[in-house]
């Protein structure tokens, strides 16, 4: 590719060839260097540097553990300007001390996004350099140790914060959370039980949560979606009075709440608490929930039970602005099925204008019910 003005890409402004080789591997971008003089160094001053198994590609894709590294430690050593977003994972990745090293280097460089996902071996210890970032906007952790110096106030700037099975004690969670001010996105997977966490986020807008907490006290008004899963089974299901007690006041709090998902353990905990009688306010905003793996029944029982039925036939009979709701049928007999559909299809509900829809997905039938209301479905729009 020759420097005339007919190489019309060649020409473009800098920070437009920028964004081209944002959209390629680092490989193919670093490939680019060949193609004349005026490309050899531009993939040097990308902001954007990832290193994700899917963004691999031929031998990279093949190599051990190590080559990696040292492919990562060259594409750092050719780098000019500031790196603005850094992710690192790989199914092959593992803790090593090279790791250090590239987190020392994006901290010097004005890192605002950081992704580093470990996906073997033991976890990785987080080294003191991570929280002089306190530039960063987006910060995700998997299988890592995060334990912050006694010193340390928080990522002031810190928008989101996604932690993957990252050891942290909480009180830790609890002050970190709470001491990020503009935290608007906060999930959380975690095999460790905790006691209490108790978090203030006055900006957050969204809390996923998937782990064990015997209590739990958020204060988040302006909360918009929220998801709790238990990491239980149902025989591992033993909430005491006050356990059952803070979860329905944490749940009667999210006044604002739109989305709400909830999974068997964290249902049966607030049935067993007498909800109706307790829950302190209503969820007057609520638009979109979601309850998983509820079993009204058995474990071992078919779908369609009579309590079951009786459960949708309320909501359908007491919710006037609902939407849509889907129901699927896990039966394997056809005939099963079409006893169910019948006797759904009979169901009151408290709009006149809906329709009734069937889809079949692996083997199992989904039934839907949706509001084609005009006026509803520009409101929804």
């Amino acid at each position: 590719m020759g420097d005339s003005t007919s190489d019309i890409i060649s020409n473009l402004p800098p920070d437009v060839l920028e964004k081209i080789l944002m959209c390629l591997t680092i490989q193919d971008a670093a490939m680019t260097s060949v193609l004349s003089r005026k490309w050899r160094y531009i993939w040097t001053t990308l902001p954007h540097l990832v290193f994700r198994g899917k963004s691999f590609r031929g031998s990279m894709l093949r190599a051990k553990p190590d080559k990696l590294m040292i492919t990562i430690y060259k594409v750092l050593l050719f780098h000019h300007g500031p790196i603005l977003k850094f992710v690192l994972s790989s199914m092959k990745l593992t803790s090593c001390p090279e790791i250090d090293q590239f987190l020392y280097f994006v901290s010097s460089n004005g890192i605002r996004e950081l992704t580093l996902h470990i996906h073997k071996g033991e976890p990785y210890k987080l080294p003191s350099t991570l929280f002089s970032c306190l530039q960063l906007e987006h910060l995700s952790l998997r299988s890592c140790v995060l334990k912050p110096p006694p010193a340390f106030k928080g990522f002031t700037k810190l928008l989101s914060l996604e932690l993957y099975e990252v050891f942290i004690a909480g009180d830790v969670l609890s002050c970190l959370a709470s001491s990020c001010l503009l935290l608007e996105r906060l999930t959380v997977h975690s095999s460790t039980t905790y006691d209490h966490l108790e978090i203030v986020a006055p900006n957050l807008k969204c809390l996923r949560f998937k782990g064990l907490f015997r209590s739990i006290c958020i204060r988040m008004p302006s909360v918009a979606e929220v998801a709790i899963i238990l990491r239980r089974s149902r025989k591992q299901l033993g909430f005491n009075e006050g356990e059952i007690s803070n979860s329905i006041m944490f749940l009667g709090s999210l006044t604002l709440v739109e989305v709400l998902v909830l999974d068997y353990p964290y249902v049966k905990c607030m049935a067993a608490s007498g909800l109706r009688e307790r829950l302190p306010t209503t969820l007057n905003n609520l638009k979109d929930l979601r309850l998983h793996d509820i079993c009204f029944g058995e474990p071992d029982e078919v779908s369609g039970t009579k309590v079951e039925m009786e459960f949708i036939k309320l909501l359908l009979a007491k919710s006037p602005m609902l939407r849509t709701m889907d129901i699927k049928l896990k039966s394997k007999e056809v005939a099963e099925e079409l006893r169910i559909l019948k006797e759904l299809i009979r169901f009151r509900r408290a709009s006149a204008d809906a329709l009734q829809s069937f889809y079949k997905y692996d083997n199992h039938m989904t039934f839907t019910i949706m509001y084609t209301n005009l006026k509803d479905a520009n409101e929804v729009g």
